[in-house]
C-alpha cells in the first residue's frame, strides 16, 4: 500500500531504521523463563515512567486489556465499561470468554461518565447480584475522536472508585498522543488508576507490543493470564527493543501527528455532504459523518481508495481518519481534495 495515503489507523506504521537495527542487536534471553534482558529493560522503563510497581510486556493491547480485566476480577463479577469503549466494542467479546465477567455498559460524554449514573451502576452488596469488580476507562477516548479526558476528571473518578474499593483500569492505548498535548508527567496518569495499558504499535510505530502496568501482585496475576492466552513469548527482546527506541524517537513526532489531524479537520469544515462527527480534534483521530444522501461511508471509502487515499468506514455513515508518522501535509491536502471531488461530483 506504499502508493496510498493511508489514514486507516496508526497501526499501519512501520518500524524506524533505528528499530530495525535494535532488533538485530537486541540482547536476548527467554522471557517465558523471566530472563530476557531487553524485555526487562523495557518493562523497567515504563515502570519508572508511570511510577508503578511493575510492568509486563504483551504482544497486543487487546491481550493486555483482557488480561487486566481477568487479573482484577473473578468469573461472575461485573465490570462497568463505556458502551462505546474499545474494550467492550472491539475486542472480540473477550470479556465474557477470557475473564468470565458480566458487563454493565453506560454511555459517556466524550469518555466521561456522569457520576450519578456510575454511582447507580455500582452494585449493592447482595448475594442476589454480581459484585462490581472493576471500572474501565479510556485515554484518549477513541470513539469520540481521540478526545482527551481531563486529569481532574480522572482524579475524581479514581477517588470515587477508591471510596468504594473498586479498582480502575485505564486503556491508554494512545496515551502518548495525549501527553504531548497536556504536557503532564506520565506519573500523573499512573496515579489515577490501578492498572493501565500502553500500546507500542500505534503512534509509537513499533511493529508489535503493548505494556501493562500495575502493582506487583496484580502483574503476577496478569502474567498467569498472559500464559493462558498464549502471550508468554520467548525471545521477546527482538520486538521489545523497538519499544526502547520508540521511547526515545517517537514522542517528539506525535505533536506533528496531532497537528496533521487538525489540518485535515480544517479542510473538511467547508465540505458539502460531510461533517465532523466530534466536538474537537484533540489528538490524531477524526470521524466524519457522510451526510450526502446519495452516498454512504463504504461508498466514500471505496471512492477515496480510487484516489489513492485509504480511510476506514465504520458503519453506514461514519468514516475514520487517523494520522501518524508516515503522513505529511501533502497527504492531508490530497485527502481533503479527494473528499471534495467525491462529495461534489
Amino acid at each position: 500500500m506504499s502508493n496510498y495515503s493511508d489514514f486507516r489507523s496508526d497501526t499501519v506504521t512501520k518500524p524506524t531504521a533505528r528499530m530495525y537495527e535494535a532488533m538485530q542487536k537486541a540482547r536476548l534471553g527467554d522471557d517465558a523463563h523471566g530472563d530476557d534482558p531487553t524485555t526487562q529493560e523495557l518493562e523497567r522503563h515504563f515502570q519508572h515512567l508511570f511510577e508503578k510497581e511493575a510492568a509486563l510486556f504483551f504482544p497486543s493491547g487487546t491481550m493486555a486489556n483482557q488480561a487486566a480485566v481477568a487479573a482484577h476480577t473473578v468469573p461472575g463479577e461485573e465490570i462497568i465499561v463505556d458502551e462505546s469503549s474499545h474494550l467492550f466494542q472491539f475486542e472480540g467479546g473477550g470479556l465474557s470468554r477470557i475473564a468470565g465477567v458480566q458487563t454493565r455498559t453506560i454511555n459517556s460524554d466524550n469518555g466521561q461518565f456522569d457520576f450519578g449514573r456510575i454511582a447507580h451502576a455500582v452494585r449493592a452488596v447482595s448475594v442476589h447480584m454480581p459484585r462490581t469488580g472493576l471500572i474501565c476507562t479510556e485515554q484518549s477516548h477513541l470513539f469520540s475522536g481521540g478526545t482527551i479526558l481531563p486529569i481532574d476528571y480522572l482524579q475524581e473518578l479514581h477517588a470515587f472508585a477508591l471510596n468504594r474499593s473498586i479498582p480502575i483500569h485505564l486503556d491508554g492505548a494512545r496515551l502518548f498522543n495525549v501527553q504531548v498535548e497536556t504536557e503532564l508527567a506520565f506519573a500523573e496518569y499512573g496515579a489515577v488508576c490501578d492498572s493501565l495499558m500502553i500500546s507500542l504499535s500505534k503512534g509509537l510505530s513499533c511493529p508489535i507490543g503493548s505494556v501493562l502496568l500495575g502493582d506487583g501482585a496484580f502483574i503476577e496475576r496478569a502474567r498467569r493470564v498472559r500464559k493462558w492466552m498464549g502471550g508468554s513469548l520467548h525471545q521477546a527482546g527482538v520486538v521489545a527493543a523497538c519499544g526502547l527506541v520508540a521511547l526515545d524517537e517517537m514522542p517528539a513526532r506525535l505533536a506533528t501527528d496531532n497537528a496533521l489531524c487538525r489540518q485535515l479537520g480544517g479542510m473538511v469544515l467547508g465540505l458539502q455532504g460531510a461533517r465532523m462527527a466530534q466536538e474537537t480534534i484533540d489528538t490524531n483521530i477524526l470521524f466524519l459523518e457522510i451526510t450526502q444522501p446519495d452516498l454512504d461511508a463504504p461508498m466514500v471509502e471505496a471512492a477515496l481508495a480510487d484516489h489513492g487515499v485509504l480511510a476506514l468506514a465504520l458503519g453506514d455513515r461514519l468514516l475514520r481518519f487517523v494520522t501518524h508518522r508516515h503522513l505529511s501535509h501533502s497527504d492531508v491536502e490530497h485527502a481533503g481534495s479527494a473528499l471534495n471531488q467525491i462529495l461534489n461530483a
